[in-house]
């Protein structure tokens, strides 16, 4: 007679459902988050406008498009594990190393696979309204989809059944205490993972970058090495005065004045630098109380004030020029227009680049919000 499997005290407190695209994920997943109480996470908000913009052309993203989206996940499942809260997580996760990337994040994860057939889910895409993701792309969706058939912790389902049985019928599962074995190999798996590196380790920035190209990278190399050599001169200047104050009684006066001249450039560098990479000026916060068909017409005047003042700025700095040739600074002698023309250089850097933020405004789509999202199109 063999013993009964054991189970763990309670059951799952997270689950990701998985599938293509047509599938029924994010009606599914709002579905069991609202019966079992658990916060809803929507992959497809976590896309950058980048891979919004692929999509929205017909192209299927690659497994690099989606590195930076899946650790976005991974960090917002984790935001929902320290709060103490379950979640469901309505993502494709079509191949097998996502689904074990976002294991990796939360040991114990569950995924429920919505299963449905071409036909089936290229009707439903095309039924789709006042969404990004065209039915070119749903035959990419099925080429990519690894099968989850042997993993550990995941429930087949098939998704051409009526929406609210798949919902009751994930719920029971959920309600069902994880046998331990299970758990075991769920913990197991997660801790075998390799530790992959993350390509990016900067903190996200406050919006999206202005345009990103090739002249977008000439343009970080150059103002990221004026501001590297900026602040070198700086710590160079101001460590040899000290050097000379201490060790010979008198320091050389120059080197104060030409300091706070670097210091001048370096913050209006930094400036035009922020305003191309989308970290200056972003007033998101305030925008989205607003009705998202108002959001282009805000974005627009609040472009055309940045360009409008970064003007008026230049013409200034342009005057302030032409009276600074003739005056000279009292130590070193270079001419006092030398300290206007980084604000000369920049306001006219940030004039144009909000002109093409203003392009972009109406040029490209927005990614739809939370609250009008119906389908999961990774």
């Amino acid at each position: 007679m063999t013993s009964p499997v054991s189970t763990s005290a309670t059951p799952a407190q997270a689950i990701v459902i998985m599938g293509v695209s047509g599938s029924g994920k994010t009606e599914t997943s709002l579905g069991v988050a609202r019966r079992l109480g658990f916060r809803h996470i929507e992959a497809d908000h976590f896309h950058s406008a980048e891979n919004v913009v692929r999509m929205q052309a017909g192209t299927p993203l690659t497994d690099t498009d989606r590195i930076e989206w899946l650790d976005r996940l991974r960090l917002e499942m984790q935001k929902a594990v320290q709060d103490g809260t379950g979640f469901v997580l309505s993502c494709s996760a079509l191949r097998r190393s996502y689904r074990d990337r976002l294991r990796d994040a939360v040991p114990g994860l569950r995924f429920a696979h919505l299963s449905v057939d071409y036909e089936t889910a290229l009707q439903r895409v095309g039924e789709r309204a006042d969404h990004y993701m065209p039915t070119s792309l749903v035959k990419s969706q099925f080429d990519t989809l690894e099968s989850p058939k042997g993993e550990p912790g995941v429930l087949w389902v098939d998704a051409s059944k009526a929406c609210e049985a798949v919902v009751e019928e994930v719920c029971a599962w959920m309600h069902a205490p994880i046998p331990s074995s299970e758990m075991a190999a769920l913990i197991g798996l997660a801790s075998k993972m390799p530790d992959a590196p993350s390509p990016r380790k900067e903190p996200p920035l406050t919006s999206e970058p202005i345009y990103n190209n090739r002249m977008a990278q000439r343009f970080d190399t150059l103002t990221d090495s004026l501001m590297a050599v900026l602040m070198a001169f700086m710590v160079g200047a101001v460590f040899v005065n000290v050097v000379l104050r201490y060790a010979f009684g008198s320091g050389w006066a120059g080197a104060e004045e030409l300091s706070r001249l670097a210091f001048v450039w370096l913050i209006f560098v930094g400036v035009a630098s922020s305003m191309r990479r989308g970290e200056l000026m972003c007033f998101t916060l305030i925008r989205d109380k607003f009705p998202r068909i108002a959001h282009r017409l805000i974005d627009s005047v609040s472009a055309l004030l940045i360009a409008t003042g970064s003007g008026l700025s230049a013409w200034g700095a342009w005057y302030q020029m032409q009276f600074g040739w003739q005056n000279a600074s009292p130590v070193v002698g270079y001419p006092l227009a030398i300290a206007m023309l980084p604000v000369l250089v920049s306001m006219i850097a940030l004039a144009m680049l909000a002109l093409v933020q203003l392009i972009n405004t109406w040029r490209t789509e927005r990614a739809v919000p939370p609250a009008l999202a119906n389908v999961t199109a990774d």
